[in-house]
């Protein structure tokens, strides 16, 4: 436990106080003071904690947050614009089933580096996969109303990124008037001038008529709030939905860019391996909702049961769209068909969110 206190003493040392003989730490976010209660998750330069907040904060989501903390190597511009670009996309996306952000602060350090903050509300009852482990460890399932249910709320959050008719101008020009708030030292004004801080915040009024997609939809970014409602959370790899490929540096960019981004049990197989004069569209995430789904049902994702049972690569069982159901009564075929139709290897043949949400309805009403 020291050396954990040690290490957040050390990431926070350039802009959090301690307080009282308690060593409590204490971090500053536009001015609000927010406790830090522990380290919920970290990958590579990325780090989750759980905060408390302090003072009185203008948001309304109780008293704990969740701070994602994005450190910005000197010279590094594109891990910079990521992250701004996932500020954005909170702003971008106001809907119930999509979290929110609440804050957001770019810090420049004395070093070169920039740190990124993003305040995020705090979901008690965990995500997804956090039901999953707990089903394994209880050896309990999901009904098939509820996997209705959470699918439908999914589908709509997911309908309200695809569908630019979906999301209100007049809600997103409000969010883009906040601006993120930009610490800065003298020395080093000129470099963050130069990086895409402004080009990211350029023409955000035309989000309201693009398709996006999520492109990372998995059982740990669905987040579960207050009311049981499934919440689609971490917008880090959305972006537009549209991917039209036509050079071969564009597919081996997609390649690295799926390596970094994305889950391999999750993600379409045009999007894991595209070919020239190929487009991709939204219905990428149809395909990893399936495959949660799945995951939800049967504790375990198909094309990793694919390789448990067969041996079969994931890779090479998600190109050929070769998975099977488990032997069991508790699913309707109806259910099993829905989901066979979202991880289909044809995206002409695969649910729309609209077509998706109708069949639900046929289920939920059966």
């Amino acid at each position: 436990m020291s050396d954990i206190m040690e290490t957040l003493r050390y990431y926070f040392s350039l802009y959090c106080c301690e307080c009282g003989a308690s060593s409590e730490l204490i971090i500053k976010i536009n001015g609000n003071r927010f406790k830090i209660i522990r380290l919920l998750a970290e990958n590579d330069l990325t780090f989750v904690y759980l905060l408390k907040a302090i003072d009185d904060v203008p948001y309304r989501n109780g008293n704990f947050f969740a701070l994602k903390k994005i450190t910005c190597p000197f010279g590094d511009i594109e891990s910079v614009s990521e992250a701004l670009q996932e500020i954005d996309m909170y702003k971008t996306f106001q809907n119930r089933y999509i979290t929110s952000c609440m804050d957001s602060q770019v810090r420049q350090e004395g070093n070169g580096s920039k740190t990124v903050n993003i305040l995020l509300p705090y979901y008690h009852f965990g995500s997804l996969q956090n039901v999953i482990d707990k089903n394994l460890l209880d050896g309990t399932y999901i009904s098939e109303k509820e996997c209705i249910r959470l699918m439908t709320g999914i589908c709509k959050g997911l309908q309200y990124l695809h569908d630019p008719k979906k999301r209100p101008y007049d809600d997103v020009e409000s969010n883009f008037n906040s601006s993120t708030i930009i610490d800065t030292t003298e020395e080093t004004d000129a470099l963050l001038t130069e990086s895409p801080i402004e080009a990211s915040t350029i023409n955000l009024q035309d989000n309201h008529k693009i398709s996006y997609s999520h492109k990372n939809l998995k059982p740990s970014n669905i987040l579960v709030n207050d009311d049981h409602e499934p919440v689609i959370g971490d917008l880090s790899a959305c972006s537009k939905a549209l991917i039209t490929f036509t050079k071969i540096p564009d597919i081996e960019t997609n390649k690295e860019w799926v390596l970094s981004h994305c889950q391999l049990e999750f993600v379409a197989p045009e999007l894991l391996q595209p070919k020239i004069g190929m487009t991709i569209d939204s219905k990428v995430d149809i395909w990893s909702l399936g495959c949660t789904l799945y995951n939800l049902m049967f504790g375990i994702s198909p094309f990793e049961r694919e390789e448990q049972l067969n041996g079969t690569p994931k890779r090479a069982a998600i190109q050929k769209g070769m998975f099977t159901y488990p032997q069991q009564k508790r699913y309707s075929q109806g259910l099993l068909e829905t989901i066979s139709r979202c991880i289909d290897i044809n995206p002409s043949t695969r649910y729309s969110t609209k077509e998706l949400l109708d069949q639900l309805v046929t289920l939920q009403n059966a």
